[in-house]
């Protein structure tokens, strides 16, 4: 086509078809394919012995009209929004803030008189930023991936140092009328950094030999990980560091990496289990604590033992809005959903819990749709950020998995973290939008 690109009705041909075409991301793309289809018909013509301009005219004629081809690539290629995803997220939002200022009502607490404003900001602000990404295209995030990881390494370097300490986690710092949990944000941040560096075609470095290959890729395939693996682990935040854990291993899996990277993973992951049973017995006794729910019910399982009594005595339609719960600690964070089902009974625990199924369904859907490596890397390793937090905090309430500090997003009071949490689901809305803009084949 070389020899025929520049011709005056070619380009033409293809600024009619592409004026029809809205998305522009694809314009480069469906050029390239016209250009090669133009060019095998061109040349098919010219070797029956036709001269270039009758061939070329010969050629767009069979091709069509152009403003028909340009409305049909354009179906093809529009962008679609996942309101289905979208749905479900404001009806979680709106859960939340009943639930919120339920919390608020029932509360002894001083603290606790203004969470229900303070949640209208955040998830106003977090709405915002969630459409304001999901309209965004969430490609662009690949070519900053190594400085959002490095970012994110040196904020949790810096609170390991000078971060203020809550509830025995080092990791909080404040940001004008904002108190931000590096650890709590950084599975977020590493994990889209991350899926950036994986889903790029590595590096050919020249004259490397064996033994710097190795490290350079153990680096990238290993090391990213359990660098900042260990500076969560030092912020004393291992719930977070199981997110971002398992947010890598899924990604892994996605990215159908080789076994050996799997299990050099697993096998740190081992070591770093086997030190923990071997060495923090206060620890082990609080995780293990849920296997024996009758002993202690006043000190290791006090919170699970208050859960159960909230669970059972709420039956189908609950005590109401704002009922009084002095025995559950935390309930408008970690024990929000016993403290819900208290409040509205049963029936609202059974409907968040589909609500929850119809979140993971519609994710793994996006996940399933999406051709393009970093989309579908960064879908499922937040998708399983989501699905953990959901599941784990479900099943400790009713001691079916150890006590933790996850929250059910969206719903739980978590202070800013809420609002990176609705910038995640903008990416994954983003992700959505953008899965039809790829190369066309012309038939």
């Amino acid at each position: 086509m070389n020899g025929y690109r520049q011709h005056e009705e070619i380009t033409l041909f293809l600024k009619q078809v592409c004026r029809e075409i809205k998305a522009k991301d694809v314009h480069k793309e469906v050029r390239a394919e016209l250009e090669s289809h133009l060019q095998e018909l061109i040349e098919e013509k010219l070797r029956t012995g036709v001269d270039l301009n009758t061939a070329v005219k010969e050629s767009i004629a069979q091709m069509g009209m152009p403003a028909v081809i340009g409305q049909q690539f354009h179906l093809a290629h529009r962008p679609r929004f996942n309101w289905g995803l979208l749905v479900i997220i404001v009806v979680l939002m709106a859960v939340g803030l009943v639930a919120i200022f339920s919390a608020q009502t029932a509360s002894y607490r001083q603290n606790l008189t203004s969470i229900g404003l303070k949640q209208i900001v955040y998830l106003g602000i977090g709405s915002s930023l969630m459409l304001l990404i999901g309209f965004s295209n969430y490609r662009k995030l690949a070519r900053y991936a190594w400085w959002l990881y490095m970012g994110t390494i040196a904020l949790l370097s810096y609170v390991i140092l000078f971060g203020i300490k809550v509830n025995g986690a080092t990791g909080y710092v404040h940001w004008y009328y904002f108190q931000v949990n590096i650890p709590a944000l950084s599975p977020y941040l590493l994990l889209i950094a991350i899926a950036g560096i994986w889903s790029t075609l590595p590096t050919v470095v020249a004259n490397e030999s064996s033994a710097q290959a190795f490290l350079r890729k153990s680096w990238i395939n290993v090391g990213i990980v359990w660098l900042p693996g260990l500076l969560i682990i030092a912020t004393h935040s291992i719930d977070n560091f199981t997110l971002f854990f398992i947010g890598c291993l899924t990604m892994l899996l996605v990215l159908r990496k080789k076994r050996s990277i799997l299990a050099a993973h697993c096998s740190l992951l081992a070591a770093f289990v086997g030190y923990i049973f071997s060495s923090q017995s206060y620890i082990v006794q609080r995780l293990l604590a849920f296997t024996h729910p009758n002993e202690d019910p006043q000190g290791m399982n006090y919170v699970l033992t208050q859960s159960k009594l909230a669970i059972q005595s709420a039956g189908w339609w609950g005590h109401g809005f704002g009922a009084p719960l002095r025995g559950l600690p935390e309930l408008q964070s970690e024990m929000m959903f016993p403290f819900l089902i208290y409040c509205f009974g049963w029936g609202a625990g059974i409907v968040l819990v589909i609500m929850v199924a119809l979140f993971v369904q519609q994710t793994v859907s996006v996940s399933r749709k999406v051709s393009d490596p970093y989309g579908k890397t960064i879908v499922s390793g937040l998708l399983t950020v989501f699905v953990a937090q959901f599941m784990w905090n479900m099943l400790m309430s009713i001691g079916l998995a150890p006590y933790s500090s996850f929250h059910l997003p969206f719903i739980s009071y978590s202070g800013s973290l809420v609002v990176f949490q609705f910038a995640a689901i903008g990416l994954m809305l983003s992700v959505y939008r953008r899965k039809d803009l790829r190369a066309w084949q012309v038939t």
